[in-house]
């Protein structure tokens, strides 16, 4: 083959666990793959699994459409997939030929496309990116770029995929796709891969160029009996929040899978012939399911599987959980049915944003108990001469009354909250909302019928709590922080300067 970059292979590369070898075989085996050819080049055994008598499967429309068909026999489909396993004594790699990604998935090592992105991709050059946000309205979202736009995260933002351009094409081809699996595509023969895997594992063995942030897998038993047992009470209606989906789209390797694509049906892993079709998968449904064949969801919920079935006749079934979109307030979160938690440096990078805003304290301003905002607005209105908007509203859309801001000073709007963090949260949402309302106004507020100039954002900030902060990360809310850093983000990127003043109830 010339050696030339526009003469390439796209190769959907997968490192696996070694130790699960012999029951990846299995697995491969079980679904009609076959070792139809194998090879060994540079120490690396390269076996090659191939579907040589697919299953014939029938389409799901077909059925629907059957009158249509009349004389005609109702079609079906054939589809052909393979494996391509290359190993060592200590490494397992795969290259994904078709729909082999599903049944490589359980077995691969899922951090290695972003471990890999750390070290030789360019930050500076993203083109997709696929995330998962921990207490947004948003819960996973796939972010197209411009080309030459640099990686940026929001806060309680977990990467999945990404594409990205590479920081050496000779090596690497000119942009990658990296997510459970890394899309590459290279000039190279399949039996060169060998060379490719020697060339990726020296990269892993080197520290990373950037941090991206990232999910941790639960390991410990109990504390996944213990999410399953709270997910299940989610489900059934029980608990206000957490809330639980139907994921939209998830991610294998880098596949994207979009659920409305596809019918499902329900079935538990002790009756496997019992299967219930129910076409659309919803929360409803599969409640239903769960009472109609008494299964208990607190103990049992890893026994419902859903199969899954498109018009390209790729069939498959998964444990139920990998179609669950589900967060809750001690950051764990399903991800392709396993429990997880937002890591350590998605933590560290919200306190570090947080810390950014250095919080302003001026003692005489610290309150009695008993004291509220109306209180406390009046009194800086009489004693420090500002202005107080408390009651004043603005229309929105001809049809709804918000609150501006609690005062005005120097061009500075003040929103004033007295309490737990968990009050400060709907300050954050209020000054917010007024952003985008001065924005609107051209930078302005109207009081009174005067048009006053804005220019900060203050968020006053009154702790009900015994001892005092030196940073803002020592309030303990994640939530706070959160809302804190995008709010800052929100202020400053329409070109305001945003800042925190901090008192407390004596």
């Amino acid at each position: 083959m010339a050696g030339k970059l526009k003469d390439t292979i796209r190769y959907n590369l997968y490192r696996l666990r070694k130790e699960s070898e012999d029951e990846l075989i299995k697995k491969l085996e079980s679904v009609n793959l076959k070792l139809v050819g194998a090879k060994v080049v540079d120490g690396f055994k390269l076996n090659f699994y191939f579907s040589q008598q697919p299953d014939i499967v029938g389409i799901w429309w077909a059925d629907t459409y059957k009158n249509f068909f009349e004389d005609i026999e109702a079609p079906q489909n054939q589809i052909y997939f393979a494996v391509l396993l290359i190993s060592t004594d200590k490494l397992l790699y795969a290259i994904s030929l078709g729909k082999s990604h599903f049944y490589l998935k359980p077995f691969c090592d899922s951090d290695f496309g972003l471990d890999l992105a750390q070290r030789i991709a360019d930050n500076g050059d993203v083109r997709i990116k696929m995330s998962k946000l921990y207490k947004t309205a948003k819960s996973k979202i796939i972010t197209t770029f411009q080309k030459g736009s640099p990686l940026d995260y929001d806060s309680g933002e977990s990467m999945h995929y990404l594409k990205l351009k590479t920081l050496d094409e000779k090596n690497w081809g000119r942009v990658a796709e990296f997510g459970g699996s890394v899309q590459l595509s290279l000039p190279l023969m399949p039996s060169q891969l060998p060379t490719l895997i020697n060339r990726v594992e020296q990269e892993l063995a080197k520290p990373p160029l950037f941090e991206i942030p990232k999910v941790e897998v639960v390991l410990d038993e109990n504390i996944k009996k213990s999410l399953d047992r709270k997910l299940a009470e989610t489900l059934l209606g029980r608990v206000e929040y957490p809330s639980v989906n139907v994921e939209e789209f998830s991610v294998s390797g880098v596949d994207f899978i979009f659920s409305d694509r596809n019918y499902y049906s329900f079935f538990c892993r002790k009756h496997s012939g019992d299967k219930e079709e129910v076409g659309e998968l919803t929360i409803e449904k599969l409640v239903e399911f769960a009472k109609s064949r008494q299964v208990d969801l607190a103990t049992g919920i890893n026994d419902i599987l859903v199969y899954c079935e498109n018009e390209h006749g790729k069939r498959h079934s998964k444990p139920l959980k990998c179609y669950l979109d589900y967060i809750d307030e001690d950051q764990y979160c399903l991800i392709d049915g396993k429990w997880c938690r937002f890591n350590a440096s998605y933590v560290k990078y919200l306190e570090s944003e947080v810390d950014s805003l250095l919080p302003c304290y001026n003692p005489l301003h610290d309150i009695s108990s008993g004291i509220d905002e109306d209180s406390f607005n009046s009194q800086r209105e009489m004693s420090d001469g500002f202005v107080n908007l408390h009651k004043i509203k603005e229309m929105i859309d001809g049809k709804y009354r918000v609150e501006l801001a609690d005062l005005y000073s120097n061009e500075t709007l003040f929103f004033v909250k007295i309490g737990s963090p968990q009050k400060m949260a709907y300050v954050v949402d209020q000054s917010m909302i007024t952003l985008a309302i001065v924005q609107n106004n051209a930078g302005s507020v109207t009081v009174s019928g005067i048009a006053k100039s804005v220019k900060v954002f203050s968020l006053w900030m009154i702790l009900d709590r015994k001892t005092k902060i030196n940073k803002l990360s020592e309030i303990n809310s994640i939530i706070l922080h959160m809302k804190l850093v995008n709010w800052k983000k929100a202020v400053t990127n329409a070109g305001y300067k945003a800042e925190v003043k901090i008192n407390y109830v004596l």
